[in-house]
């Protein structure tokens, strides 16, 4: 069994009219985006961030890419982990078996850097 976290990634300019983007693992789509308001709901993107002009990506760049971002790329791929097994066949099927292990290694990994999940807005979502 593969314990290591393959690295998702998201892309929403996909240009289709049902599917607005794809979340993908090694080159491969796992799973295709249909709501992009629940997805970025899921990374932490806000009615109210939306209301005062921050875009989605500007947020999530911010948020978890930049250097200096207040998390890290290891959360944004938690919480999209997270987004997959709530809403992916594909995943639960693929990777269900290993998916709490991965939270758990990445639960680990965040006890290291404790002030920066203190200010990380997601951090409810974070702690048990």
């Amino acid at each position: 069994m593969q314990n290591q976290i393959p690295h998702f990634k998201y892309n929403t300019s996909a240009n289709m009219k049902k599917q607005l983007g794809h979340i993908a693992a090694d080159g491969v789509i796992l799973h295709w985006i249909n709501n992009l308001d629940e997805f970025y709901k899921a990374l932490g993107y806000t009615a109210s961030m939306a209301k005062v002009g921050i875009m989605p990506d500007e947020f999530i760049w911010d948020e978890y890419i930049k250097e200096g971002a207040v998390n890290s790329t290891d959360c944004l791929q938690k919480h999209i982990i997270e987004y997959l097994s709530q809403h992916s066949d594909n995943f639960r099927k693929e990777h269900g078996d290993q998916y709490k292990s991965w939270l758990a290694s990445h639960d680990g990994a965040i006890k290291e850097k404790d002030e920066r999940c203190l200010s990380c807005n997601m951090n409810a979502f974070c702690v048990d």
